[in-house]
């Protein structure tokens, strides 16, 4: 199915996904630029990246309707979107603006030089065992086949569904294997760009953290969602939103967020509960908002798993809520205890995974040292109204441990963490130094020693085909 989608070529493998990716960035800025828009809604510096998210969001919609439908000419739809996206941008082109100070610092300049060795990771095939036999491979089956002649005692996996695997049929659409590692890093660039000065130490942060290459190496879109998380949590404590057109998008863009993974309900639950405890002046304005933002991203998601898995939140519950499918309850049931505590509470390396991984070959999957000062820095929970020790407090109690379910926690540490004492400084600078090392070392070896430009097939010999029948 690989070879029959994605394009064998590596620079037409990249960049068509990056074309559409950068194209939307540009028509968020320019939206967020018109003069109309800004007096509907303005959420101040955080505008373009709010509409580049809503753009997003109805795309799940969009996308998720056409699925539902079994229709066959997906990209037909798609590319008449994106036309008139490209339309609307060159017609408009005389009045986008895009203001940046290139009087940069040797901080500032190193801090570009890590994003382009990143970026240079990001456009490499797919790579990772979970995209290859989830990730992407739900959504290239949906593009090429659609879900009616699925058999799910193989595929229990497609039970999964949800808008990360809808959102990554822009790879098969734009024959880009690789849109989803690209969407998380673009869109953290996207995020740290609009205040590049006030946004430099939340940068070198998530350059510090170990687990920054999971998330440009997976096309799972957790970095992506992540920043959707930690924008909605600005945006409710600076309270930047005060007409009710803008609190619909923050309750929108919040419902949003937690169709990205079954798991994301979780934090989004006391997210939604301050968020309502702040504006109980608008409850009524809250609750029916809340109402039109389930039927917008919701209904059609869950109409989806309800007409092919028989069950809205295939597979769990399905006792209750579906026909008592057997094979739901174990995968269920091994989804909640895999890689987690539930399994063996006594192994206390399990614990310290989080912060420092012990094995060699688990590197990129802790959130790293720094992630372990900011947590019990009490000066820094207050801040963020504890709202990071609520969350691995949550995913704790599910039965889970991997660092990646503390992600959320370590944006916002990351964020609204001010470093000044010098150990820190070190801690964080010597983090990223590594990690760039590491970056070094992954592109010589995968665009020098195994030719990547020329063919990819030597590549993804050594770091994909061995993993396509995981």
């Amino acid at each position: 199915m690989y070879e029959n989608i994605f394009s064998q070529n590596f620079a037409l493998n990249f960049f068509y996904g990056f074309f559409f990716l950068i194209s939307n960035i540009f028509f968020s800025i320019c939206i967020g630029q018109n003069k109309v828009i800004k007096k509907i809604f303005f959420f101040k510096e955080f505008q373009s990246i709010v509409i580049f998210f809503l753009v997003f969001c109805l795309y799940t919609f969009i996308l998720n309707v056409i699925v539902i439908s079994d229709y066959k000419n997906l990209s037909s739809i798609i590319f008449l979107i994106f036309f008139l996206q490209i339309f609307y941008l060159l017609k408009n082109l005389k009045n986008f603006k895009l203001k940046f100070d290139l009087d940069l610092k040797v901080e500032e300049k190193f801090i570009f030089l890590i994003f382009f060795s990143l970026y240079l990771i990001s456009i490499l095939p797919l790579s990772d065992a979970d995209s290859i036999s989830i990730y992407q491979y739900i959504p290239s089956t949906i593009y090429s086949e659609g879900l009616k002649e699925i058999d799910l005692v193989k595929n229990l996996e497609f039970t999964l569904l949800s808008n990360t695997e809808i959102l990554l049929l822009f790879s098969a659409i734009f024959k880009s294997d690789n849109l989803g590692a690209q969407l998380n890093l673009l869109t953290l660039f996207f995020f740290i760009i609009i205040k590049f000065k006030d946004h430099k130490n939340f940068s070198l942060i998530i350059f510090s953290s170990p687990l920054i290459i999971y998330f440009i190496s997976a096309q799972k879109l957790q970095l992506f969602f992540g920043l959707i998380f930690l924008l909605l949590f600005i945006l409710i404590n600076r309270d930047i939103f005060k007409k009710k057109v803008e609190l619909f998008i923050l309750i929108l863009l919040l419902a949003f967020y937690s169709s990205g993974k079954f798991s994301y309900i979780l934090f989004t639950i006391p997210l939604y509960i301050y968020f309502f405890y702040r504006n109980l002046n608008h409850w009524k304005h809250v609750v029916l908002y809340s109402f039109l933002s389930f039927i917008i991203v919701y209904v059609p998601l869950l109409s989806i798993k309800q007409i092919y898995f028989h069950n809205i939140f295939a597979p769990f519950f399905d006792n209750f809520l579906g026909q008592g499918f057997e094979a739901y309850n174990a995968f269920a049931f091994s989804i909640r205890s895999s890689e987690g505590w539930i399994s063996d509470p006594k192994n206390i390396f399990l614990y310290v995974r989080p912060f420092v991984s012990l094995e060699i070959g688990r590197l990129s999957s802790s959130l790293g040292l720094i992630f372990l000062l900011m947590f019990f820095n009490p000066k820094l929970q207050k801040k963020t109204n504890y709202f990071p020790f609520l969350i691995v407090i949550l995913v704790i109690l599910t039965g889970q441990i991997l660092p990646r379910y503390y992600f959320e926690a370590f944006l916002l540490l990351a964020f609204f963490y001010k470093p000044k004492n010098y150990f820190i400084k070190l801690v964080i600078y010597s983090h990223v130094l590594i990690i760039f090392l590491i970056s070094v070392i992954y592109i010589f070896i995968s665009y020098i020693q195994l030719g990547v430009l020329k063919n990819k097939t030597d590549y993804m010999n050594r770091f994909s085909y061995s993993f396509f029948n995981s």
